[in-house]
């Protein structure tokens, strides 16, 4: 018995990311009609992003594309499209990840085959150093504390000592219901998001996914990631995007810029450590520890993050992520 599949919404929201954009949906170029892409621009400013979204319009590669004059913020832009598709799944997909129609078929079957799953995702790879899973347990305290002091690495199976992130060689090849899932590529059901809600907005970028998936095992639904399925994402790589040469140019006039998500939004603000003072909001605001527990988890998420920070760089002096790791190592003071 075949199992009937809900239409889906692939659902990217691009900043200065035009590049990156032909790789990542060309793969989809073969879809059937229950499979429609929708892109919200957040008022890009390269002088390459709209034009090329434009271009992969004319190809037939977005179905639905709007063009924000202004930049309010990756979950504004994200709930955009989601009002914009009622009676389907919704697939949030970062522009620099990569994945296939097979892929998104795997994730479709898993949600039509259980009622439980609230969202579902990929095993989510990148290059060969990232050996960690972009989904796992909530970062509370002990979670963070049994990632960052390795424990969770020496005893992979121990449940109780699994920690922020899991392990791509102990837990990749398998289904597991996890606590968070990242939402580089992430499948809402459409029933989910009339249980659950919308993203929330309290934040420009970072810490959407935690907050969404707490809030589906709120709802008594599972977070689910298939160990068959996977996705490639590199944050900002440039070695997976499409030379823009490949795609006929075209006049951004051909389509209208859509009215701003949110009146008075002004210049998008520093991301430096954005991520960091993120993920510590959501801990405070969702948890709320007590002054000692809120010490405590600064002092292990910054001195785990510098310790990781200065192995790198004993290999590479200039190591770029290593840098990032000292800088988020900081943000959270």
């Amino acid at each position: 018995m075949s199992l009937e599949l809900e239409p889906v919404a692939v659902c990217l929201v691009t900043y200065n990311s035009g590049s990156l954009m032909p790789g990542c949906l060309l793969p989809f170029e073969n879809r059937d009609s229950s499979v429609t892409i929708k892109v919200w621009d957040n008022g890009s400013d390269d002088g390459v992003t709209p034009h090329m979204l434009v271009a992969l319009k004319a190809r037939g590669l977005i179905d639905e594309l709007h063009l924000s004059p202004e930049d309010p913020g990756f979950g504004i832009g994200a709930n955009q499209l989601i009002r914009r598709s009622p009676h389907q799944a919704v697939l949030l997909l970062n522009p620099d990840a990569r994945m296939d129609l097979e892929c998104l078929t795997q994730l479709r079957e898993a949600a039509a085959a259980d009622d439980r799953i609230g969202v579902v995702s990929p095993v989510v790879v990148g290059d060969e150093s990232i050996q960690v899973m972009s989904a796992g347990r909530q970062p509370r305290l002990w979670p963070l504390f049994t990632h960052y002091s390795g424990l969770s690495k020496v005893f992979p199976t121990v449940r109780f000592l699994r920690g922020r992130h899991l392990f791509l060689s102990s837990h990749g090849g398998q289904d597991q219901d996890v606590e968070w899932t990242s939402g580089a590529s992430l499948l809402i059901p459409s029933a989910t998001i009339d249980r659950v809600g919308l993203l929330s907005e309290r934040w420009f970028m970072y810490g959407e996914d935690l907050e969404y998936c707490q809030r589906v095992l709120d709802a008594g639904l599972t977070v689910r990631v298939l160990g068959a399925a996977r996705a490639y994402h590199a944050v900002g790589a440039s070695d997976i995007s499409v030379d823009v040469e490949t795609i006929p140019a075209a006049d951004v006039q051909e389509v209208e810029y859509t009215e701003a998500a949110e009146s008075g939004v002004g210049p998008p603000p520093d991301i430096t450590g954005m991520w960091a003072r993120n993920t510590y909001d959501y801990y405070v605001s969702r948890f709320e520890p007590n002054v000692v527990a809120r010490f405590a988890w600064r002092g292990v998420f910054s001195a785990g993050l510098a310790g990781r920070a200065a192995l790198r760089m004993l290999r590479d002096r200039d190591d770029r992520m290593a840098r990032k790791m000292l800088q988020n190592a900081a943000a959270v003071w």
